[in-house]
């Protein structure tokens, strides 16, 4: 069976929304209590002061610290996108944060976008797209995965023009993403994610344009946010039920190259084995029940 993530409807979705700052999203969350309610995002002081004491500024060096202190310090905008919690393995996701180019090409293999994304050194990525859209990401720090609190903080550096546009919008944005993990008593694991988003536009005439524009920005930075979590979370369950398919799908991947996709189909067959012995243990622990009852 083919890897069939949401359909049609999925696609359609993505086709709208994937692009440079979707990529970005995708990468960047933070740990919240597993059953906080969705408030839909925030933009207030308090959610804003929380990131700021949240970045690991400790871990930054000499040069990328003052570059995030002068985003951050300057931005635009900045949103605490809305708090989503997914169904997905721990393991499998902490994977797909460090290879995002696995997500994007199965997009692009899909036909659900004609985002590019390439690996040009360790922890760092050239972004484009169809739109007119083009930047650098590049990770500053990352700690935890797996059952840890996972949290990366990243830079993106990029500029957009496009249409009657006579020269290009350019800006910078600093993405910090955590994740915090839950294994369920049925044996699920769910993951609390959340993005904090600081987006610093150049020039004064982009800052107007971008305050202008700022309800569909971050309309559209939600919806990306939450549709890219989905797509993951549904990356993840079918890695657990159906591991050949995963790696059918990484067979036609054509931007990543052979060892990750090799190292990608193994993932797939260790997520789907260690739910597979999850329903083992809960099946032994339901049959030994009555005999200690008795």
């Amino acid at each position: 069976m083919a890897f069939r993530p949401g359909g049609s409807g999925c696609a359609n979705r993505c086709r709208r929304t994937v692009g440079p700052v979707a990529f970005a999203i995708a990468l960047c969350l933070s740990p919240a209590p597993l059953h906080a309610q969705d408030d839909g995002g925030s933009e207030s002081r308090e959610a804003r002061q929380a990131a700021l004491q949240a970045i690991p500024w400790r871990h930054l060096n000499a040069i990328d610290r003052p570059l995030v202190e002068s985003v951050v310090a300057d931005a635009t905008l900045y949103r605490q996108l809305p708090t989503r919690i997914i169904d997905c393995d721990d393991e499998m996701f902490a994977y797909l944060v460090d290879h995002p180019d696995l997500i994007v090409d199965s997009w692009n293999v899909m036909g659900v976008s004609r985002l590019q994304l390439a690996p040009i050194a360790p922890g760092r990525y050239r972004v484009a797209d169809s739109a007119g859209a083009v930047g650098d990401i590049r990770v500053l720090h990352r700690d935890g995965g797996g059952a840890e609190p996972l949290r990366m903080l990243l830079l993106a550096d990029g500029s957009y023009q496009a249409g009657p546009m006579p020269s290009s919008i350019d800006g910078q944005s600093v993405l910090l993403l955590r994740a915090e993990s839950v294994e369920e008593s049925n044996g699920r694991c769910y993951l609390t994610t959340r993005l904090d988003a600081f987006i610093r536009f150049e020039g004064p005439a982009t800052k107007l344009v971008a305050r202008t524009l700022k309800p569909l920005i971050l309309r559209t930075s939600d919806h990306n946010f939450i549709e890219t979590m989905r797509f993951v979370s549904l990356f993840s369950r079918t890695a657990e039920t159906n591991p050949a398919g995963m790696v059918r799908l990484a067979n036609h991947l054509q931007q990543v190259e052979e060892p990750t996709r090799r190292e990608f189909a193994a993932m797939c067959q260790a997520t789907s084995e260690r739910y597979a012995e999850r329903r083992r243990e809960r099946a032994r622990l339901a049959t030994a029940a009555p005999a200690v009852l008795r």
